[in-house]
Formats: C-alpha cells, structure tokens, sequence
C-alpha cells in the first residue's frame, strides 16, 4: 500500500477554484431565476460558501453579474470569430445572426444577457463593451466610405440593437425555426440596405 498524498494546494489556488465556483453558479443561477430572483445567499448555498467570500472576490452582485455578463462576451466573441472569416459582407452579417442565435437558442444566456444584462448593467456598458466595439469595427469596415464618421457609427449602433431586439423576439415566438428564417432575411436585407452594400 502506498502512502501518495495529493500535493496540497496553494493558497492561491484555493482562491482560484473558489472565485470559479462563485462565478459557475452566479452563472447558472442568474441564468435559471434572473437577476432579481437571485441572491448574493443562494449563489454562496449553490457553491458551498459563505457569503464572505463573494464580497472578497467580486464586491457586490451587481459587480459578481457583470462579471457574469463578460464570460457571456466571451462566448459571442468566439461565435463572431467565424463570422469574420467570411468572403462577402452579406456572408459575415449572416454568419454573425447565425452565430449569435445559436447563442440566443440557451435560456440562460437570453436571461442573462438580454432581459438583464441592459436593465441591471445599463445600455451605455454594451454600448462600450469589447463586443459592442468589436463588432462595430467590423461594420465600420464594411461601411460605405462616403458616409461621414457620425452616420458609420450611427449606422453601426442601429444594427446592433436591431439585432438584439430580433434576437429578443426570435427567443421569444412560439415556432422557434420559423422565426429565425425571417429574421435572418430581415437583418441580413437591413444590413446591406444600412451598409452600402
């Protein structure tokens, strides 16, 4: 019989794995029951802590759901990576709409990102947020170049929250599929109309 003990874990790790833990069931908690319905006790409960050590990690609930909000950034980034590889612009409009419903398709990230994200964070944050700028960069490439700097971000701005309100809808319809077809063909027409292209 051998006496192997695992090696103990620093401190730091320790932190680590606690601070995942808060921000895994902050994550799937503000995502089952929203902002309102979640509390700074449940998530503490969810993850076998006490409440102390959230406030150590993150601050307030408010700072623990923006941190939250930028994991889901992440995961828009990583779908807006394939669309930017695409040859046309109406291709890249169409596998960005793409790839963010497929996001739109989990209700934890509908709740999360749209019903709360605007109303708890504030739309000024998405408007500044790695996402937003991105994917602005991306339109402001594509744009007309005749258009002066004001109309291209103007431009940009309006798609994007026509985008998010289609995704709201689409979330939203009864025939899920159904919706996503006609969207996709409005946006995608919106878009070339808005873009120049």
């Amino acid at each position: 019989m051998s006496d192997t003990k695992a090696p103990r874990r620093t401190q730091a790790q320790r932190r680590e794995e606690s601070s995942q833990a808060v921000l895994d069931s902050a994550t799937r908690l503000f995502g089952e029951r929203g902002y309102a319905n979640t509390s700074l006790e449940d998530i503490a409960a969810d993850c076998n802590l006490t409440i102390r050590p959230i406030y150590h990690y993150f601050g307030n609930k408010k700072a623990l759901f923006e941190a939250v909000n930028e994991r889901m950034e992440q995961r828009i980034l990583h779908s807006m990576g394939a669309a930017s590889t695409s040859v046309s612009l109406e291709s890249v409009v169409r596998d960005s709409w793409r790839g963010y419903l497929n996001l739109c398709d989990d209700p934890a990230f509908r709740q999360i990102v749209l019903v709360d994200g605007a109303n708890v964070l504030g739309r000024e944050r998405w408007a500044s947020s790695v996402v937003s700028q991105r994917a602005l960069a991306m339109l402001q490439a594509e744009r007309d170049q005749s258009q002066s700097d004001f109309r291209s971000e103007l431009v940009s701005r309006v798609l994007m929250g026509a985008f998010t309100e289609a995704a709201v809808m689409v979330a939203a319809a009864e025939d899920l599929e159904s919706a996503k077809v006609e969207a996709e063909e409005l946006m995608v027409n919106l878009s070339m109309a808005l873009l120049g292209g």
